[in-house]
């Protein structure tokens, strides 16, 4: 072994040594001194041999230990894919659908409050493929539970950050109608809520028939605190239960709204509701 041979050359540098240093001293070492130098090494050399050799058999048995290590492993892999009813293929498969939704969160994370609120549909669409993966067994290993946690938080965080009130500049373009500019992807995604757009151009839009190219829109997005936006299908004691967990409190939303709630009956999709929390 290498060692082995550098140990030798250890001993014989050192003789070297010895003797370089009584020509230069110009004294001479007697053959009983040079005996006892050189039984002293060929020990020291012998207690270093037995050393290197009993790390060597250390080294062996641990190697041993971790080979049947790797080999229980792979096993308990084996028999965890075995349970979840999937391939090694399709657990890396699944990871990489995890790692890729998370980058679209971490972009999405990048934009500003007015741009991301342009990306409702693709928060929606994360949303929506996450839950899919999470259907699967796969979703069980820790690996991919912790990316699941990790994109849930994600996910949430941008989506209340979209939820905050904000607004951003729409130029009509030839052809453009309220409805239409309402149901883009980009917008709403839903012709429903063209009010939300007249209402906050009420200064700019006399007809909501009647708008030109080139003009300059506000387009609102989110609410503020304590207010609800109303989408389809919403009425004031369903607001109330989701809102107070109390269905007969709707009578409070209506009070703090008479001045766009003509009966408590008829509110209408893209009205901003003030919600009392006293």
């Amino acid at each position: 072994m290498n060692h082995k041979f550098a140990m030798v050359g250890l001993v014989a540098a050192l003789l070297l040594g010895v003797s370089g240093s009584a020509t230069a001293g110009e004294k001479k070492m007697t053959r009983d001194e040079y005996k006892a130098k050189m039984a002293s090494y060929i020990e020291r050399e012998a207690t270093a041999m037995a050393g290197i050799e009993d790390c060597d058999a250390k080294i062996a048995s641990l190697n041993s230990q971790l080979e049947a290590l790797n080999s229980a492993i792979a096993m308990l892999d084996k028999d965890i894919l075995d349970a979840i009813g999937a391939t090694d293929a399709q657990v890396r498969a699944y990871g990489k659908k995890l790692d890729g939704l998370i980058g679209q969160l971490e972009g999405l994370a990048a934009l500003p409050p007015e741009e991301l609120a342009r990306h409702g549909s693709e928060l929606s669409d994360i949303a929506a493929a996450l839950e899919e993966l999470k259907t699967s067994k796969i979703s069980a290993l820790p690996e991919m539970a912790a990316k699941i946690s990790r994109l849930e938080s994600m996910l949430s965080d941008q989506q209340d950050r979209r939820s905050r009130s904000v607004s951003f500049s729409y130029s009509v373009m030839k052809g453009d109608h309220l409805w239409g500019i309402a149901s883009k992807e980009s917008i709403y995604a839903d012709p429903y809520m063209w009010p939300r757009i007249y209402r906050a151009n009420r200064d700019a839009i006399t007809d909501p028939d009647m708008i030109y190219p080139d003009q300059k829109l506000t387009v609102p997005f989110g609410v503020g605190e304590n207010q609800y936006l109303v989408t389809g299908g919403d009425f004031l004691s369903k607001i109330a239960a989701a809102v107070y967990n109390d269905p007969s409190k709707w009578h409070k939303i209506y009070s703090a709204n008479q001045e766009q709630i003509v009966e408590p009956s008829l509110i209408f999709p893209a009205q901003v509701l003030e919600l009392p929390m006293d």
